[in-house]
């Protein structure tokens, strides 16, 4: 799960708050991220935020927020990337 794991956690670090979410589909159905997220905050690198309608009708996203404890694990992944 690393790449998905960096991947991840990037996306939440270089956000102004420290956030990602992703957004669940008209038939009520969320992406493959929504369970590799559930995996990151059960591991304490992310902290679960909650739910949030979007702009649109119809529109649910799930928020979760990094911990330190993920930007410590992102730090540990950079020197992977590097090589």
């Amino acid at each position: 799960m690393q790449r998905h794991e960096r991947r991840l956690l990037t996306k939440a670090a270089i956000s102004v708050e420290g956030r990602i979410s992703i957004k669940q589909s008209p038939d009520r159905a969320w992406p493959r991220d929504h369970a590799r997220l559930r995996v990151l905050e059960r591991a304490g690198r992310l902290q679960w935020v909650g739910t949030q309608a979007g702009p649109h009708i119809g529109g649910t996203f799930a928020i979760w927020q990094i911990t330190e404890q993920g930007r410590a694990r992102l730090d540990a992944l950079a020197p992977e990337e590097r090589h």
